[in-house]
């Protein structure tokens, strides 16, 4: 008798903390609300303006090296890179990009400078994608998010040119397409406070 009234009461307070660890996650969740979109945000600037001006209709073309444009290129192609520039450091939790045609690309933050130049942090890299809309989860503080994609070379863009002693074949490579990037962190008291404040 007293070993299933120990039994029961272990059980009611099993139950009772599970409970209080519940509300707590519910409230943890519940404080945490995303923040605006700061891509958005004035002052903020990009390579490709379109990939940040809120509108799904624009698209924004992924610009190459200057040196690429014009030139034969000997080697591998170099990757398209689109920088988007925050007025200040902001902490990074979650970022969106939407494309119809994005494959192969890599996601980096500017963690400061080292040695004279920008030091990138890679947050995330994709191979092989066909996500038209990629989230990825960070943590990272930044002022500074970069895009490198490698170029999509349509299905028709081999091109043969004969020249003394054979045939050359080459390839067009196009520009990566972004039609939008999102960037959000988690929308602080502070922050909550200034929205709902009147004057």
């Amino acid at each position: 008798m007293q070993k299933s009234f120990f039994v029961i009461i272990v059980l009611l307070l099993i139950i009772a903390m599970s409970s209080c660890g519940n509300l707590s996650t519910q409230k943890l969740f519940k404080e945490q609300v995303w923040s605006e979109n700061y891509a958005k945000a004035d002052g903020v600037k990009s390579t490709s303006p379109e990939i940040i001006d809120g509108d799904m209709n624009t698209v924004g073309k992924v610009p190459f090296p200057e040196g690429v444009y014009g030139k034969p290129v000997v080697g591998a192609f170099p990757n398209a890179e689109a920088i988007i520039t925050l007025p200040e450091k902001k902490n990074i939790s979650k970022i969106v990009i939407r494309s119809d045609n994005l494959p192969d690309f890599k996601v980096l933050a500017s963690v400061g400078i080292l040695g004279g130049k920008e030091d990138w942090k890679l947050i995330k890299e994709f191979t092989n994608n066909k996500l038209k809309e990629i989230v990825i989860r960070t943590s990272v503080q930044t002022d500074k998010i970069l895009i490198k994609a490698r170029g999509i070379a349509p299905i028709s863009s081999t091109e043969s040119t004969r020249v003394m002693g054979g045939v050359v074949t080459s390839r067009k490579v196009m520009e990566p397409e972004i039609r939008e990037i999102e960037l959000y962190g988690f929308e602080s008291k502070n922050d909550k406070d200034k929205s709902t404040t009147t004057f």
